[in-house]
């Protein structure tokens, strides 16, 4: 995924909003500026501007909300979690660990929509009893009271990847003990949602001409891709469970000297343009990895008199992993760049890259 504008953190958690989320927080504002003047004519122009950059600013903090109750709830219970991220169907908590029991899925999923739930009752309750002394912000709270009241609602259909899916799959989990088979079922419940909103949001356009409920389709559509992707996430974790690095790295105990040229590296271990990353030594001791984009970076004329030192890309702490670690853990650990050097008794004896994940990952597409 994207990494997005960073906006801070809370409790160690980043949080992240993508450009698409701008975007849709000006139609909202728009929106709620057009339905104010609607409501109030006579009103300044001013004032319901003001009123619906608040109101968008509210919303968005309620989905941001909605996000940091599932992502405390997590931490609480021994998960990680990596941000939150904000964009243009809302928000999602990036958390890296699976639960490990029916009962702490059922407690992190439903965080979110209790959070929404309370939120609705505070703005309703705060906007609903004034509506006809302060008029405008007293609108714009029974309006975000709605709004949350519909996220809650929304988000607890039963398909995934929404909440409502995952308590499925908990409830689901509990009374059969196969975390596998519940997420089947979720993510076929998923894909029907997906696809009866993307139906009902043609029928919209073609019956009534409405072009708005385009984002009906819009919105079946991610729901639908969002299921699929979530049954590929299950399969690879399957898949993965129980292998450690060594199960899938490339081996090799050869190393590029890093005083060597590219010219030199290129004619002992590649192939024209081509070579495979390799670990390269500077003094003994691995500090990098070059291959083909690492050659790339070097224009011809200079390949004789550049040293592969010079054009590596250096590794850290975090781009050397033990042989025997955990795959799932070396994963969900977002550990370094695109090649990591394994070693074993401290000593190099191979490589992961993404063609090593992608012998594993190959096949699981096809089971969408």
């Amino acid at each position: 995924m994207r990494k997005g504008l960073r906006l801070g953190s809370v409790r160690g958690v980043d949080v992240t909003a993508d450009l698409s989320l701008f975007i849709i927080a000006g139609l909202l504002t728009w929106s709620l500026y057009a339905e104010l003047d609607r409501v109030f004519p006579e009103a300044e122009a001013e004032l319901l501007l003001s009123a619906a950059v608040v109101g968008g600013v509210m919303f968005f903090g309620s989905v941001f909300i909605h996000e940091l109750s599932h992502s405390l709830v997590a931490i609480r219970r021994g998960l990680t979690v990596r941000r939150i991220r904000l964009f243009v169907f809302g928000g999602v908590s990036e958390i890296e660990d699976e639960a490990e029991t029916p009962g702490d899925e059922l407690a992190v999923t439903l965080a979110g929509p209790a959070s929404s739930l309370v939120l609705a009752v505070v703005f309703l309750g705060a906007g609903w009893p004034v509506l006809s002394v302060w008029e405008v912000p007293a609108r714009v709270a029974v309006i975000l009271g709605f709004a949350n009241l519909s996220i809650a609602v929304f988000n607890i259909l039963p398909g995934l990847p929404l909440d409502g899916g995952r308590v499925l799959r908990a409830i689901v989990w509990r009374r059969s003990g196969d975390r596998a088979k519940a997420t089947r079922l979720a993510v076929r419940t998923g894909r029907i949602l997906g696809l009866l909103l993307a139906v009902a949001g043609v029928a919209l356009m073609l019956l009534s001409g409405d072009f708005s409920a385009v984002w009906f389709v819009a919105v079946g559509w991610f729901l639908y891709e969002a299921a699929s992707t979530s049954a590929i996430q299950e399969q690879f974790t399957a898949r993965i469970s129980g292998m450690s690095i060594g199960d899938i790295m490339r081996r090799t105990e050869m190393a590029i000297d890093g005083d060597m040229t590219v010219a030199a590296a290129l004619e002992m271990h590649g192939w024209g343009e081509k070579l495979r990353p390799l670990p390269v030594a500077v003094g003994g001791r691995v500090l990098g990895v070059f291959g083909t984009r690492e050659v790339a970076g070097v224009d011809g004329s200079e390949r004789g008199s550049t040293q592969v030192r010079d054009a590596m890309t250096v590794i850290g702490p975090g781009d050397v992993v033990s042989v025997d670690t955990a795959l799932r853990d070396a994963l969900s650990g977002g550990v370094g760049g695109a090649v990591l050097v394994v070693v074993e008794d401290g000593e190099v004896v191979g490589l992961l890259t993404a063609e090593e994940l992608a012998g594993v990952f190959s096949d699981l597409r096809s089971d969408r």
